[in-house]
């Protein structure tokens, strides 16, 4: 599964792509827990989980073909 990172959060991932091992995440949940153990500084930030171009909640599912983007908070719209 590859990861897409946008604005500051490439500052922590040094890359604006990152690849994870999909056995382990079944739901967006599990993807936070996974992130928050391999980079620590995440939980000091909000950021937004997109899964195939929607905003995912806690507990939904995560297919191993999802398109997922890492979104910092962004002003406009």
């Amino acid at each position: 599964m590859t990861l897409k990172i946008f604005g500051k959060l490439t500052d922590i991932f040094k890359n604006s792509q990152y690849d994870l091992d999909t056995e382990k995440i079944n739901n967006v949940s599990d993807l936070k827990k996974l992130l928050y153990e391999k980079f620590p500084a995440l939980k000091e930030l909000i950021f937004l989980i997109v899964v195939n171009g929607v905003k995912a909640e806690d507990g939904e599912p995560i297919s191993g073909d999802a398109e997922i983007a890492l979104l910092p908070p962004y002003s406009g719209g």
